[in-house]
């Protein structure tokens, strides 16, 4: 399987910088000139100069819910849990109360990944100390197990956004290096890596055309457009990027992958993955679109080293669907005018 794991990693930063304005803040102005030899290394370092600067802001803050035992009234009293524990035999009764603190999910696993990395011996011993040396601000912040399901219940809202940049870096590194140190197959690791690289490709190329072009920019949701408005059960059509200009809007969907076109047999003729121009055909058919608006999609892959690539343009029913392709390995400046050209393409033509 052809992969996209050469991805030079002077790249990757750029794709962080665009998918995370956080990281055009001066104190990781260095970064970009710095060369790294794995991506852990950019990660680590990332981490190094990031965590700081939180801590430097004030740690988050936020209420939670505490259960104790005590002589002093506060908040509710438990009553189930006073007599189930007997404690008012010691003149006390179980109460709950909500506290203003520290010890928050984000703060809970920005330690865990301090620990974790300050033990690791896939990070150098300098890196490993100064990640030591910054536990003492965690003190009020609890102990937690690192373990890839803590990301799922993380929620952010405008009071702790700015925590979301190094949280993700947090467990982009934790997941190069727990599986760098696990027994896992090379496969199950290429294939993590590119689920990682695959969200970062995403919020990439959104964030690309939000700063570099003058295009009318979102990610909406698309509704079904059903004739009795029963739509139960139907997915939700999230798009990754929806590009308008005047009565033009150019449905965008970001894949990065191993393979970009599949053959049906070994040495069989490379085609469409048909599930891919199903979902797009879908978008550009369900949005309603306005009576003097032209409406198209366009498939973007991250290009791989296969020797067949997506570089195509088809018209459906009167519908025009792209199906391009993208060189990460490339110099910067070429994926800048790669991203332009295609997205001209479509808003330049007659």
């Amino acid at each position: 399987m052809e992969r996209n794991s050469n991805i030079p990693i002077r790249n990757i930063y750029y794709m962080l910088s665009y998918a995370y304005q956080t990281l055009n803040l001066s104190e990781y102005k260095e970064i970009g000139t710095e060369n790294f030899e794995n991506i852990q290394e950019l990660y680590a370092e990332i981490l190094s100069i990031g965590i700081p600067v939180l801590i430097r802001g004030g740690l988050s803050k936020d209420y939670i819910s505490v259960e104790e035992t005590s002589n002093v009234i506060k908040g509710k009293i438990d009553i189930n849990s006073t007599i189930k524990k007997n404690t008012l035999v010691n003149k006390k009764v179980a109460v709950v109360y909500d506290e203003f603190s520290e010890d928050i999910l984000l703060n809970q696993i920005i330690k865990a990944t301090l620990i974790y990395l300050a033990r690791s011996n896939k990070i150098n011993q300098k890196m490993r100390k100064s990640f030591y040396g910054l536990l003492p601000y965690f003190t009020e912040v609890s102990d937690v197990e690192l373990d890839l399901n803590l990301w799922k219940k993380v929620k952010y809202n405008r009071q702790n956004i700015r925590y979301q940049f190094i949280v993700d870096v947090c467990r982009y590194l934790y997941e190069q290096l727990l599986f760098d140190e696990s027994s896992i197959s090379q496969m199950m690791k290429e294939l993590q890596d590119e689920q990682t690289l695959s969200s970062l490709y995403e919020k990439f190329i959104y964030a690309f055309f939000k700063r570099e072009t003058s295009y009318k920019v979102s990610k909406s949701q698309i509704q079904w457009n059903v004739d009795d408005g029963f739509a139960d059960a139907l997915p939700i059509m999230q798009t990754d990027l929806i590009l308008q200009k005047d009565n033009k809007t150019l449905i965008v969907d970001a894949k990065f992958y191993s393979e970009n076109m599949a053959a049906r047999f070994v040495g069989g003729a490379a085609k469409q993955k048909s599930s891919n121009l199903y979902q797009i055909f879908s978008y550009i058919n369900n949005w309603k679109k306005r009576p003097d608006e032209t409406v198209a999609g366009m498939l973007l892959y991250a290009k791989t080293t296969a020797l067949n690539q997506p570089n195509h343009l088809y018209n459906i029913k009167g519908k025009q669907v792209f199906v391009v392709s993208l060189d990460l390995q490339q110099d910067f400046v070429g994926i800048q005018e790669n991203l332009l050209a295609h997205a001209n393409r479509f808003f330049t033509e007659a």
